[in-house]
This record gives C-alpha cells, structure tokens and sequence, in this order.
C-alpha cells in the first residue's frame, strides 16, 4: 500500500480542507443494494479494549487535561480486513465492521486516507442512527489525514464504494481508535460518559432561543473543536476572527491551553465544526449536520492572555461563515455575551447583564495550565447560560458584538453547576501586541497591512469572483494535442477542445466548487498501429527487449486488463486487419495527469495506475496546471499523429 503514495498524493488538491460529506446512505442500507451486501456481512475486527483504570490514573496525573477518550491502536485497511463484493454495475464495496469492547463512543483516525473520483465512503452506527458520509475525493487533504466520529457505542462499520474505473486506486488505512470512556470516577463536578451530542447540562441555552435572536451573524463564525492528541481527543470552542484587509485568511481564534489539555497536539487532525446547532430553541431528537473544516496549522499563542491563533485549512466558499469583528478598546463592557459549545454539544449562548471587569490579580491555574498574571483576563459572571469543559476558547463579545477575549476558566458552584461564579476571557488587547515576536500575539496576522485600528468590524465569509481552470494535453514523447474534448464536471458543467498548442481554458468557474477534469479522444484507434508495434510488444513480452517507458507498457495493453500479454496482441492485430474498428475494453487514447509517476516505471502497473482525471477540491483561485499526458493505445513506437 505504501508506494501508492507517490501517485495518489495527488488525488486530492493541495489546498483541499473542507471535510465535505455528501449525505446519503450506505449501500448497505438501501434496499436496492442491501440483499446483494448482506451475503457477505463482514465479520467483526475486535480492536484493543481500553484500560480504563489506567486511563483514570493518567488524567489523575494530569488534572484539568479533560480529554474524554484514549487511544488504542489499530491496523486496518482493505487489503488486511473486512469483504469485498462485487456489484452488477462493475463496481465493488468493501465492508469492515471495528469494535472495542466496552467503548462509549470511537473517534477513528487514518493517518492514509485517499479517494479516487467517484467513489464513496461512510462510517455509521449498527443502529445506523448516527452516519457519517458520504465522504469523496473532495474531503480528502494533503496530508493524507482523516478523522471521522464520534461514533457512539463499541461499534463502527465502514463501508467504501469502488467504481469499476477507479479499481485498486484508494488508499485507505485506519491506525488508531480513541475510545471514549467513562469520567465519572475523576473530578468532582464533571460530567460522566461520553461527551457529544446532546449531553451538556440543561441550564445551556442553546443559540437559537430567544437570548440568541441578536447574535444569529455572529454565530455563525463560532466552531466546536475536536482536538487529537498523541493521548486521546478533546473538544474546545472557537471562532473565525476578521482582518483588517478584509480577506477570507481562516484565521481562528481559541485558548492557549486547549493545545495543553492532551499530549502532543496533531493539528492535521484537528476539526472545526461550523454551523453545528438546534433548528430551535428545543434540543432536537436527531444530531444537526455540521458545516466541517478538517486541519489547521498553529499560528501563534501566549500563555499570560491565553489565546492560540490557529490558520484552519480553507473554507468551501459555499459554507456561509462570518468572521467575527474585534476590539482593542479597554472600557469595560456593560454587558457582555459568548456562544459556545459544551463538552461538545449543540451551540450554547451565555449571558452576563452586569458589567465586565479587568480581574486584578494574578490566577493561578495550576499545573501545566501555568499562572496568568494580574489584569490579563476579563471577569465576568453569567447570569444567563454558564459554560463547561469545551466551552474553552469561545468568544466573549462586548455590546458591539466585538470580541473582547477569549474563554480561559472559571469557576463553578459545587452545590449547583449550573451557578457560575466566575469565568475569565483572556484579553483580546493583551493578546494583540504583547508578545515578542509574531508567533505570540496577534498584530502580524490580523493587521496585515499595519493599520493598527482600535476595532475592527466583522464580515461575511468573501464570495470570490468566478476563476479559471486551464492547462495543457501532449503526448508522453512531448508533442501537443489539438482538438482533444476536455469536460469539466462537478460544481460546474462545461465542455471545451484543446487549441493548436494543446492548451485549453475554462471560464467562469464558480471559487469554493469542487470540479473534475477530463479529457476524452476516441476515434481513430489504427492511428499509430502497425505490424511493427505487434514486433515490439512481442519482444517486450518475451524479455527480449524491454519497452523503455511505462506509457508505451500502458499503451500496450490495448485489453485494458492492467497487464501486457498475448491477448493484447491479438486485440491490435484485429484492430490491423479491419476485423474491429474498435478496441472493445479501451479508448483510442489515455489520458492521465502529467505529475502522475510510477514507484517501479518497468512494471507501472503493479502499483496501480493513476486516475484518468484531475480532481479540484475547493477551488480558491485559478488553476492553471490541469496538465494531461497522452497516450495512444497500441502505439509504442510514437508514430500516432496527435491530431487525430
């Protein structure tokens, strides 16, 4: 699996982030498609079970970490586990069934995760209550990085939909499960079980109740934050934060320590949920699909004001955020507001009517969590909603509804949690230029221009201009390819022919779309065929003389069966003959994407072949590189005219 990598790296677009899921339902569980799978139900991989006391003594050794599942390691991918079956269309689906005994809830983690276009994966839940998917080439991100959960229960299925063309090319592999256990017996005050969806305290308001009827703009910048750990997962808040040039940089705002409450923070896995909240003010009976952003790299933080910039992979242009406004002014607010969400949970919005203060002392938050010094943190007291662990690194607005800070702490009612006496917001003026180099404060990032202004206004998510995808065919011996038909498909739908030159140009492609590119020739299969091909591919064949590049190999099997013999020379000789006008199984030419390389350029197909299309994820800004290299099939000795 592993020298797949150089080719498939590509398959998904350098700039892609977004973790576009596509909805849907397994295979599995449709009725058209769900006899043919249930003759071959996998049987379950047992994973490791969780030592849960050890667990216990590890957060008792690090109090205040809050990480609400372990890992355990895994070993899965298609090659070692699960079934496949073979579907009437061509196509196949591989099913694997993962369980840790005992577990609450699974956050599953592949460090290789690569899709080819067409195809499909979802993870879902025996009860299939809770479905995760559909996932495609467009969620993947450069890195090779996945997370998917949290799957309640003990129990995960997978399932990965193959189209035929697409056969061998995924690369899949799953090599950790944090399994989320049991908290109860740690901290007086916290919450047991799984920390997810709809388990907060009744005492959140969620935002979309009467207090939050003026903050529906602003709310839709804030995120739940599922952090990955080398020791397990946790949740904080956080929000986009606006720039003073005005630009969609996804810079996002959250608390220094959420990157302390677990061991060696792995940002690639790390995922923003947007838009993750209740139609209304009730709790829903069902978990609200999120608007996910999978990625980020650490910009900058402080520890004194308690504040980590993070830079998020970048936002699909269709998700509709906000970048919440700021504000350097130092007057206390007359009331203040943050939106939040809870151990996870649905957005929660709380409330203080009183006036917020600069807290003169110094905080000492033991630990790790270190001391924050005096007149770092704004104190204020809600008295509408409260906040829990996650709620960390949420905003705190001012009247204006500009961020003054960002959630650090407090302290909450033993006898009753839902009464809090206190809660700290790191200092957002503090933050901006206290720090003594870019990496630890905020001027650099957020005033890119040296403006320096005391506030800064909030803004929608920028809508970009349409763009262009352009790029360039030639055959693999380098002469260019006029009049190939190129199709673009996907958020847009066009067709266009390559010029004289073999360049080609779409316009008006819509930003934040996902697209495919692909070219087609099919007519004219003997141009480039003769006798002499038939010599050359026999002596190849026989190890007389080996073929000198994999193109002319891959031109060779004229059957399309992904190896050279016999049974490709008898196809081209018909072809010769007039017998076929047609190769009956292949097109007259290939097309494949000009970065494509082969680990072993002598047997290009042991490693599989690279997809015939080049797939945009997210697309930020022209694309100029949708180059193709050419291959007539039958044709080894270059004697095709690229025109025909």
């Amino acid at each position: 699996m592993r020298n797949r990598l150089t080719v498939l790296a590509l398959m998904c677009a350098s700039w892609a982030g977004a973790q576009i899921s596509d909805g849907g339902q397994p295979l599995a569980l449709l009725p058209e498609s769900r006899t043919i799978l249930s003759a071959k139900q996998p049987a379950i991989v047992d994973l490791p079970v969780l030592d849960v006391q050890n667990a216990l003594l590890e957060d008792a050794r690090t109090p205040g970490q809050n990480r609400f599942a372990a890992p355990v390691a895994a070993d899965i991918s298609p090659d070692n586990s699960g079934t496949w079956t073979e579907l009437p269309d061509g196509g196949r689906v591989w099913q694997c069934a993962l369980r840790s005994t005992g577990a609450l809830g699974l956050v599953l983690l592949f460090d290789e995760f690569r899709l080819p276009a067409g195809s499909r994966f979802f993870s879902y839940s025996p009860d299939s209550k809770r479905i995760y998917g559909a996932y495609s080439e467009r969620s993947c991100i450069p890195s090779g990085k996945f997370t998917i959960g949290i799957m309640p229960g003990e129990t995960a299925m997978l399932e990965f939909y193959e189209p035929k063309q697409a056969k061998g090319q995924a690369l899949i592999h799953l090599n950790r499960v944090d399994v989320a256990y049991d908290r109860v017996a740690m901290q007086e005050g916290e919450v047991a079980g799984l920390l997810d969806f709809g388990q907060s305290l009744p005492c959140n308001i969620n935002i979309n109740c009467p207090e939050g009827a003026a903050w529906q703009t602003e709310k839709k910048g804030v995120a739940r934050i599922l952090m990955v750990f080398s020791n397990g997962a946790g949740w904080c808040s956080g929000t986009l934060i606006a720039n003073t040039a005005g630009t969609a940089e996804p810079y996002l705002l959250t608390a220094h320590h959420c990157q302390l409450i677990g061991q060696n923070p792995d940002f690639q896995h790390w995922r923003f949920d947007f838009d993750y909240e209740a139609a209304g003010c009730a709790n829903p009976a069902s978990e609200p699909m999120p608007k996910s952003v999978l990625g980020c790299d650490r910009i900058s933080f402080r520890a004194e004001s308690d504040f980590m910039l993070l830079k998020t992979s970048p936002l699909p242009g269709n998700y509709g955020l906000y970048f919440n406004g700021w504000t350097r002014d130092t007057t206390p607010a007359p009331f203040t507001t943050f939106i939040h969400h809870p151990i996870g949970d649905i957005k929660k919005i709380s409330v203080d009517s009183g006036a917020a203060s600069i807290y003169p002392q110094s905080i000492n938050w033991t630990g790790q969590f270190g001391i924050s010094p005096p007149n770092t943190q704004w104190l204020v007291k809600p008295d509408q909603g409260i906040f829990q662990p996650g709620s960390s690194g949420s905003p705190l607005f001012d009247t204006n509804k500009r961020i003054i800070g960002q959630l650090h702490g407090g302290s909450i009612n033993q006898s009753d949690p839902c009464i809090i006496n206190s809660a700290f917001f790191g200092r957002f003026d503090h933050s901006w230029n206290q720090g003594v180099d870019p990496g630890s404060r905020l001027r650099d990032w957020l005033d890119p221009n040296n403006l320096n202004p005391v506030t800064q206004n909030g803004y929608f998510q920028p809508v970009q201009q349409s763009l262009e995808v352009s790029g360039n065919i030639a055959t693999h011996w380098g002469a260019p390819m006029p009049n190939v038909k190129v199709r673009i498909t996907g958020g847009a739908a066009a067709t266009v022919y390559t010029d004289t030159l073999g360049n080609f140009v779409f316009h008006g492609i819509p930003a934040g779309g996902s697209y495919q590119i692909t070219p087609e020739r099919d007519s004219n299969d003997l141009n480039g065929v003769s006798t002499f091909d038939l010599v050359l591919i026999s002596k190849h064949i026989l190890g007389l003389e080996t073929l000198d590049s994999p193109w002319k190999i891959i031109a060779s099997d004229a059957n399309k069966s992904g190896s050279v013999t016999t049974f490709d020379i008898v196809e081209i000789r018909k072809v010769i003959l007039g017998i076929n006008n047609t190769f009956p199984n292949n097109s007259a030419w290939r097309f494949f994407p000009s970065y494509a390389s082969f680990p072993n350029p002598t047997m290009p197909f042991s490693s599989g072949l690279p997809p015939e299309t080049i797939s945009i994820t997210n697309l930020q800004s022209n694309y100029t590189s949708a180059n193709f290299t050419g291959l007539k099939v039958g044709d080894v000795n270059n004697s095709a005219d690229p025109k025909y």
